[in-house]
This record gives C-alpha cells, sequence and structure tokens, in this order.
C-alpha cells in the first residue's frame, strides 16, 4: 500500500503547519489553560476551508488525520479531531463548528462537552445528533475541559450509524494519541541531546539510546496505523487496531519519556506534561486498550 501524501494532501500539511505554528504552541496552551478553548485557532481552521478538507476529494479523510495529528502535535486546545474526522462521517450538509462525541452507555462528563454546540451520542446500533442544552464544568487532571451536558431535540441517525461513528472515534483518538506521542518523543530527544551530565551528552549514553528508540517506534506505528485506518474508510477492524496500538503507546510513552527527562519532567513549567497529561485522557475514551483489542479481535476473526 503506498501512503505516499498526494501534492493537495501535502499542501493541506503545509497550510495547517503554517497556522499552528502562528496560533497554537506551548506558549498558547499555558495561556488558555487546561479548561480553555481557543476559538480563534478553530476560527483560523475555519476561515481557511479546513474544517470541512474529508469533503475535498482531493484530500479526504486521510487529509483529516492529518490536521488532527498535526493539531495535537503542536497542543491545539480545540475539539478538532472530533470536527473534522468524526463529524463528516456522519452528519450532512452544513456541519456545526463545535462538536463533541459521547456514550449512552458512558455516565461521565463529556470532554469539550461545555464548548460543543452539539454532541454526537453512541447508542448501541445507531448514533444520535443533538444539539447541547446546558452543561456543567468539571475539574481535570487531563489537560482537556470536561463537562456534564444536558440535550435537546435529539435526532437517530439510522442502523448502522452507530459502527461508523465507534470507528471513526477510534481513528480521532488515535489521530490524537499520535500528535500527543510525536511531540512527547521529539522534546524528549531535544532534552537528551541538551542535557549534559559528566560532560558529555545525556543521549550519548546507549542505555536512555535504547528506550528512546522504542518511545520513536511505538509513536511511528501509531502514526501509520492512524493513517492506514483512515486510508481503509476506518473498517472496524483497521480502526480499533489502530486505537488499541496508540492507547498502549500512549501509556508506555507517557511513562517513559517522563523517567527518561527526569526530575524537571515532572515540572510544570517542562513542556513535557502539555501532551502526556492529554494522554490520560484519550487512553480511556471508549472503554481503552481492552475494548479496542477486542473489538479489533471480533471485527478480524468474527
Amino acid at each position: 500500500m503506498d501512503f505516499t501524501l498526494s501534492a493537495d494532501q501535502q499542501a493541506v500539511v503545509d497550510a495547517v503547519g503554517t497556522i499552528l505554528a502562528r496560533q497554537a504552541g506551548a506558549d498558547r496552551a499555558r495561556a488558555l489553560g487546561p479548561a480553555g478553548h481557543d476559538d480563534a485557532l478553530l476560527d483560523a481552521f475555519d476561515n481557511g476551508g479546513f474544517l470541512d478538507v474529508w469533503r475535498d476529494d482531493t484530500v479526504g479523510a486521510l487529509g483529516a488525520v492529518l490536521l488532527a495529528q498535526a493539531a495535537s502535535r503542536h497542543h491545539a486546545r480545540a475539539n478538532l479531531a472530533v470536527r473534522v474526522v468524526v463529524a463528516p462521517a456522519l452528519l450532512d450538509g452544513e456541519l456545526p463548528r463545535r462538536v463533541a462525541v459521547t456514550s449512552r452507555a458512558s455516565r461521565g462528563p463529556v470532554r469539550y462537552g461545555q464548548f460543543a454546540d452539539t454532541v454526537l451520542i453512541l447508542d448501541g446500533d445507531e448514533a444520535v445528533v443533538a444539539a447541547v442544552a446546558a452543561s456543567r464544568a468539571v475539574d481535570s487532571p487531563y489537560g482537556f475541559p470536561y463537562a456534564y451536558v444536558d440535550t435537546t431535540g435529539e435526532r437517530r441517525l439510522g442502523p448502522g450509524s452507530g459502527a461508523r461513528l465507534e470507528a471513526w472515534w477510534r481513528v480521532a483518538v488515535a489521530a490524537e494519541i499520535s500528535g500527543a506521542l510525536d511531540g512527547a518523543v521529539a522534546h524528549t530527544a531535544a532534552h537528551l541531546s541538551d542535557r549534559r551530565q559528566f560532560g558529555r551528552p545525556l543521549g550519548g549514553l546507549q542505555a536512555l539510546q535504547h528506550r528512546l528508540a522504542e518511545a520513536h517506534v511505538w509513536a511511528e506505528g501509531t502514526r501509520w496505523l492512524t493513517r492506514r485506518a483512515a486510508f481503509d474508510g476506518a473498517s472496524p477492524a483497521t480502526a480499533a487496531a489502530a486505537a488499541a496500538y496508540a492507547t498502549q503507546a500512549a501509556q508506555l510513552i507517557g511513562a517513559d519519556t517522563h523517567q527518561l527527562s527526569g526530575a524537571i519532567g515532572f515540572t510544570t513549567e517542562f513542556d513535557l506534561h502539555l501532551w502526556t497529561t492529554r494522554l490520560h485522557g484519550l487512553r480511556v475514551e471508549l472503554g481503552g486498550t481492552t475494548a479496542h483489542q477486542v473489538a479489533t479481535a471480533v471485527a478480524t476473526w468474527g
């Protein structure tokens, strides 16, 4: 399978990267805080037409996943992955700007619930779309804003829509994890190159090189499994496999990058936590690794 990006897909990557370099990043994330929402960044993507890249035949779902990965890599504080990856798979016509997703089986708070106009609800074999009538924000240590939401005007999207929502939700989660892992690993590699001990860079120690190389392999695997799932149209098997691998990688790399960074890795002035705290929230969505692994087995072997 050829994963070479088309010229149009590469153009999206370049344009999105320019927006993120100018309007996102660690300083912007710190200014907004974990409970904030970056409406200005959402406006920039909307004005550039990037919120609807899925519907561009030359870019498609893979282009949407590329955007979601880049946004997560650059600390975007908006629910972009759900908006660009999940919503277009379920909804026709003009899409709402701010979308959240949840499951009827979960009674917990909704990620970005207080900033959503519309919520997609997984309800067994069907998906439900509803307007957010009210929300109650809750404190969270996971780097995302969460809220309990009340909905109104629920509309069912028909048999089979639940499986479609679940598959693309898994792809969106994997895309967000992928971007965060890329950022965490790159940041850790730079720290090990700059930090000197006993007259040599820490990155020169073979034991640390091996652990960093393993983290890089996990991050790369997550990136390409996620893109493969999007390329395949989020088939149940590839979507679940991408999410299962991504959530395992999130747990392993989140711990390893902090250990490799030493004591400074656990301080808030060190940028690493801006990626890793979000990993904790992402890796438990939709039931976490075990649920994704079971779904992979069922989709593959029945």
